[in-house]
């Protein structure tokens, strides 16, 4: 019997040593269809990308340099009415006497950012907003300060005229205002451009006078002048009233609570009508002193009565009286 020994096992030879390359199949025209789709998308929105940003570039550039032009490559209208909205008390015919608009200017061609200079260049303007509504609308939308103080000041020809204070020290001449704000006293005016430079510390004085219009209106009413001559050196607002001479508050001081101690003063003081307050300091903690126009000895006096004495009248005559 003969031996047969396969050539495979005789030469040491594997199956992993055959050759495993394939070519790749031909991709099919679908294939290539939606291959170049896909590469005209892609170019497409390049070019939309691109074109957009020339757009915004050319509308940039054309309205920063040239506006007339511009309006008229638009075919921009006149200007044909101006809406005003606002949260105080400004007409509609004070804006359109402070905007000054040219005849027959045309929307495109007005300098809004120049436009809304001219409202905020007047104090009673915190904060305006221009725009445009097409085809012929210009709107206004205004934030107005509000005055928490009066002051009395005089023109350049010596007369006088009432300025107004807000919160931030702004001080500027009111419009359509009819409010009784107390008196500023104990500041210097400055000029600064064609106005006056803020008022240091007015933000204290509004939270002492808000609080007192909040909490005892009663009080809040009878105040007449407001000094602010020992703000700097003392931290000390002086309020004059009608009832008292001189009520010394501390901006160091909760004001809530040296309101409420004026409060319960005064109501103690009623006790003593004739005694004629003069003075009350209600920046020490802890303790309020309290001045009267009468010393004590005065008050411990009985009231003065006065005597009436009745002379008889001498006739003259008969028909004399």
């Amino acid at each position: 019997m003969s031996e047969v020994t396969p050539t495979a096992v005789r030469s040491g030879r594997s199956w992993r040593e055959i050759s495993q390359e394939v070519k790749p199949r031909a991709m099919s025209s679908k294939g290539r269809k939606r291959q170049y789709t896909a590469w005209l998308k892609v170019s497409g929105l390049t070019v939309l990308v691109g074109g957009l940003v020339f757009g915004i570039y050319h509308f940039t550039y054309e309205w920063q340099t040239d506006r007339v032009a511009f309006a008229d490559s638009v075919n921009s209208e006149p200007v044909r009415d101006l809406a005003v909205i606002t949260d105080g008390t400004l007409p509609k015919k004070w804006v359109e006497q402070i905007l000054a608009l040219p005849k027959g200017a045309t929307l495109m061609a007005l300098d809004l950012p120049a436009l809304r200079n001219r409202l905020t260049a007047q104090g009673q303007v915190k904060v305006a907003v221009v725009t445009r509504k097409f085809p012929d609308m210009l709107m206004v939308n205004l934030q107005e300060r509000t005055p928490v103080a009066r002051i009395q000041a005089q023109d350049g020809l010596g007369r006088p005229k009432q300025l107004y204070v807000a919160k931030d020290g702004v001080v500027y001449e009111g419009t359509n205002y009819d409010w009784q704000l107390p008196w500023l006293d104990g500041i210097r005016l400055v000029r600064q451009g064609t106005g006056y430079a803020p008022i240091i510390g007015m933000e204290d004085v509004s939270k002492l006078l808000t609080t007192a219009q909040i909490e005892a209106p009663h009080l809040y009413r009878g105040w007449m002048i407001v000094s602010l001559a020992k703000l700097a050196e003392r931290d000390e607002i002086a309020v004059k009233s009608q009832d008292v001479a001189e009520i010394i508050f501390s901006r160091k001081v909760d004001f809530y609570k040296q309101v409420a101690q004026l409060d319960s003063v005064l109501d103690m003081a009623k006790k003593l009508p004739d005694a004629g307050l003069h003075s009350i300091n209600l920046s020490l903690a802890g303790q309020v002193p309290v001045k009267f126009e009468r010393s004590p000895d005065e008050l411990a006096q009985p009231e003065y009565s006065p005597q009436f004495i009745l002379q008889p009248i001498k006739r003259k005559g008969p028909r004399e009286f």
